[in-house]
């Protein structure tokens, strides 16, 4: 019989603990983030709020049929849209803009606010960085914390807030943690700082879908079986459609990410396919 103590929940949510070599696959990150913005042309820091961080890279395709935005990981905490830009090179050449979002972080803000933040800037990025043309054909994804976000974009009644009811075409959580609540058993909760009465109302699994688009959910082979649950839980939850399961064979927390940013790669195809689906 399995306990589930906090040393549990620690080895099943904290990546570092099972995965030996994260400061180098971050730092790896990190160096083809740069090549990627040494080679490609982008615009940096557009800003879409007030706080510090509420700024946006886009990385514009030529003759663009559709955009891809992409919100990073790092638990709510760490992190940035400049460590994972290599992301865009997954797309750019099929004719897809990526926009890539930063947010304030916790402890900064709580994470009810840093929520709305993403919420606030994707509305932005919609109605007034993409083109009529990338605008039609949006996939949005987002790796780890952003996985979660990308799901509370798809949780989220947009006509009450001036757009259309589906802003975007389709949608790809990586990795996520839709279900909290697990978190305040992991030392990561030192800095998302978020309580056991809160927690429930931050629940994607049970959550209303509100934009009915195409969803997959992508995870590692090889991360944790509770990774994995995460992930089969939000997809048997909603049904308008009903989200896909795409596991990634071989990939941790970390390289899943490769999937992605290499062209052809099934994480890769999926994204693309849903946005070219959406352009006709």
């Amino acid at each position: 019989m399995t306990v589930r103590d906090d040393a549990w929940f620690e080895r099943e949510y904290n990546p570092r603990v099972t995965v030996t070599d994260t400061s180098a696959l971050v730092a790896a990150w990190s160096e083809r983030s740069a090549a990627t913005r040494a080679a490609r042309p982008f615009l940096a820091d557009i800003r879409t709020g007030e706080n510090p961080r509420e700024v946006v890279d886009v990385f514009r395709a030529d003759g663009a049929r559709g955009a891809v935005v992409y919100i990073h990981g790092g638990y709510f905490r760490k992190f940035s849209k400049v460590e994972t830009s290599f992301v865009a090179d997954g797309f750019l050449d099929a004719g897809l803009t990526v926009v890539l979002m930063n947010y304030p972080l916790c402890p900064d803000v709580a994470l009810e606010d840093l929520i709305e933040s993403v919420r606030r800037s994707f509305g932005r990025i919609v109605a007034e960085i993409l083109t009529p043309e990338e605008r039609a054909a949006v996939v949005v994804t987002g790796h780890s914390a952003g996985g979660y976000l990308t799901a509370a974009l798809i949780a989220t009644d947009w006509t009450a807030r001036g757009l259309p009811a589906r802003p975007f075409h389709g949608a790809a959580p990586i990795s996520g943690v839709f279900d909290l609540a697990p978190l305040l058993r992991t030392t990561m909760n030192g800095e998302i700082r978020l309580s056991a009465d809160r927690a429930p109302a931050l629940d994607l699994i049970g959550a209303p879908q509100r934009v009915h688009v195409p969803v997959v959910a992508a995870v590692g082979g090889a991360e944790t079986a509770e990774f994995h649950r995460q992930s089969d839980d939000f997809a048997a939850a909603w049904t308008a459609p009903r989200p896909s399961v795409l596991r990634v064979p071989g990939a941790n927390h970390f390289t899943v990410l490769d999937s992605l940013a290499t062209p052809g790669a099934s994480l890769n195809a999926a994204v693309v396919d849903m946005a070219l689906a959406a352009a006709g």
